[in-house]
């Protein structure tokens, strides 16, 4: 098959300039990391805010991510990104509320955070489970997805051998995470997102230029009848995808996952500074994530209408194999060098996410909680390094046991629908306690087993639910009953003891329904007032502000840049008040205990 991208000498110098990179941040950083476990695991807890934020989003930008979204404006508009752009409302909780909060514990890990709010054998079991889940199964199946996917980039896109390519990069990512922990991950990650929006940023504007600029990319598309792929919000007409928009907009950001923050995005806010930096991290990332990056591979997939219209066969990656066929037709040497490292280093920028935070929960909350407690620093961070090794082999095994990782991940990632109502009042309300998670828990895992089982079975309608247009209706299900189930268990067992709920009040100071808790802690807790709301509300206009804005400007949709702009202004009023209503609750973080 011949390879979309074809990759000259000058391209190769590029790249393999970028992986010895790579290597010496790993020679360089590994004595600091190896010091204790905060450095390892936290970088120190000494990164600044826009290290902590760029290193989220670069382990968010996946080496497939780019094709994705491409290839979803190819099939579904730019409405189609709505299914991650829900998120928005929940990333501003977690700047306003949860980074202060988490930053605050002083945890080393968002799964020890279990230990110091919950007690006795329901916690332990809790943590256990999560422990074990994560590291082993979910991680795994998140890496085996990676891993897959970048092959059939590299096979389709290069005309690369996939083992060998990809089995350098693993080597290279594995050496510098082993050697350098968070270190090393976090400074590769801030090269990664260079490069990656480098890339972007230029082969956008170029795919933009050959059709004519944005006037006569919304011209063409309106000549050829696509004029609904450039709708910002799908129209009722477009029934599965209004349905879909509406379960994103109203359940989805709350209620799928944990809106409080959890793994790499805890990890980065634990090893902040301070509560400051934290806060601040957390907003630079929701910016990035939202505003900087989508456009570039949006204005890939629209024109790409214009110039790849019709199928693209399935063997050149079908509507996502736009995005490489146009940087092998649009850019030239040296640039397409760029174009390609930037790639690379998206996968390798979320492998090494995954084996750090992976063998820190197997190193911290199941090795040190369960097995040794009392070991030197330096014994726990040799664990940490066995328990990379560990993450990797089961990544790449599970890369190679299934060609459909998709269903097992379908299947698994019902875990997480319906916990988000728990997860945030955890902080907030003393009476959740470690059976009210392991109910809401089992009782997502089970409906969703039930649904795929009888969907898989060909029983209606089960299977038109495990279907793509099916999951609004599936969504509104599972959290219906898990809502119902969680608050049930929470009612009939008993609460956390007192003492354990006034320790956690007392370290983390948090906002919300603790009745005379606070009196009994002796501290005065955060406070939830109107310039905390209009910050979470002005995140919010500021964000999605700034996201039509940008893609007004480069289309010259004179309305959406009008109206982003008065929303990024009204906005950034909005972010000031609540910043300051943030940080001014800020305390020295207590020691770990």
């Amino acid at each position: 098959m011949e390879p979309t991208v074809h990759v000259t000498t000058v391209d190769y110098v590029i790249i393999v300039a970028y992986l010895v990179f790579a290597l010496v941040v790993g020679a360089l950083l590994g004595r600091r990391a190896s010091k204790s476990m905060a450095e390892y695991f936290a970088a120190g807890r000494t990164l600044p805010w826009w290290l902590a934020g760029t290193s989220m989003v670069a382990t968010t930008f996946a080496a497939d991510t780019p094709l994705a979204v491409s290839g979803l404006v190819r099939t579904q508009g730019i409405a189609g990104n709505w299914f991650w752009w829900n998120g928005v409302f929940a990333n501003m909780l977690g700047t306003f509320l949860f980074a202060p909060l988490w930053r605050r514990s002083g945890v080393l890990t968002d799964l020890e955070f279990i230990r110091i709010r919950y007690d006795g054998k329901p916690a332990n079991f809790l943590r256990g489970f999560r422990v074990l889940y994560s590291s082993l199964i979910h991680n795994s199946i998140v890496m085996g997805w990676v891993i897959l996917a970048a092959s059939k980039i590299v096979r389709a896109t290069f005309g690369w051998d996939e083992h060998i390519t990809l089995g350098v990069l693993i080597l290279i990512t594995f050496v510098y995470t082993l050697s350098a922990g968070l270190w090393g991950v976090v400074v590769t990650d801030l090269l990664q997102f260079i490069l990656a929006m480098t890339g972007a940023i230029w082969l956008g504007i170029v795919a933009l230029m050959a059709v004519g600029g944005g006037p006569s990319l919304v011209q063409q598309l309106g000549e050829r009848g696509l004029h609904d792929k450039l709708a910002l919000i799908p129209h009722p007409e477009m029934r599965d995808l209004w349905l879909a928009f509406l379960a994103y907009m109203l359940l989805q950001w709350w209620s799928v996952g944990r809106p409080d923050g959890e793994g790499y995005i805890a990890q980065r806010l634990l090893s902040s500074r301070d509560e400051k930096h934290a806060t601040y991290a957390f907003l630079w990332f929701a910016f990035a994530h939202y505003v900087l990056r989508p456009w570039w591979w949006i204005l890939v997939g629209l024109a790409s209408l214009i110039l790849l219209p019709g199928t693209i066969a399935k063997e050149l990656g079908g509507d996502e194999g736009a995005y490489p066929i146009l940087m092998g037709r649009l850019l030239p040497a040296g640039v397409l060098g760029v174009m390609v490292a930037s790639l690379l280093a998206a996968f390798m920028s979320t492998m090494d996410t995954q084996m750090n935070w992976a063998a820190s929960y197997l190193t911290n909350d199941f090795y040190r909680a369960y097995i040794r407690k009392d070991a030197p620093d330096r014994h726990y961070v040799l664990v940490g390094r066995l328990a990379t090794t560990i993450i990797l082999l089961l990544g790449v095994g599970m890369s190679l046991v299934t060609e459909e990782i998709s269903k097992a991940w379908m299947l698994l990632a019902g875990l997480n629908a319906g916990i988000g109502t728990v997860s945030v009042l955890r902080w907030l309300w003393w009476r959740v306690s470690a059976w009210s998670e392991l109910g809401a828990m089992a009782t997502a895992l089970l409906v969703n087993a039930v649904m795929h089982i009888l969907g898989w079975m060909g029983r209606e309608p089960f299977a038109w639910l495990i279907e793509k247009q099916g999951f609004p209706v599936r969504l509104l299900i599972i959290v219906a009953l898990t809502q119902v189930a969680w608050v049930v268990v929470t009612v009939l067992t008993r609460p956390e003891p007192r003492e354990k709920l006034v320790e956690f009040y007392r370290r983390v100071r948090p906002p919300g329904w603790w009745g005379d808790i606070p009196q009994e802690a002796g501290v005065e807790g955060t406070r939830i007032g109107w310039r905390w709301l209009l910050g979470w509300g002005g995140g919010v206009l500021l964000i999605y502000g700034g996201l039509f804005a940008l893609g007004g400007l480069l289309l010259w949709q004179v309305p959406w840049l009008l109206g982003g702009g008065v929303a990024c202004a009204v906005g950034i009023v909005g972010v000031r008040l609540g910043l300051k209503a943030t940080l001014q609750q800020a305390t020295e973080v207590p020691q770990r205990a």
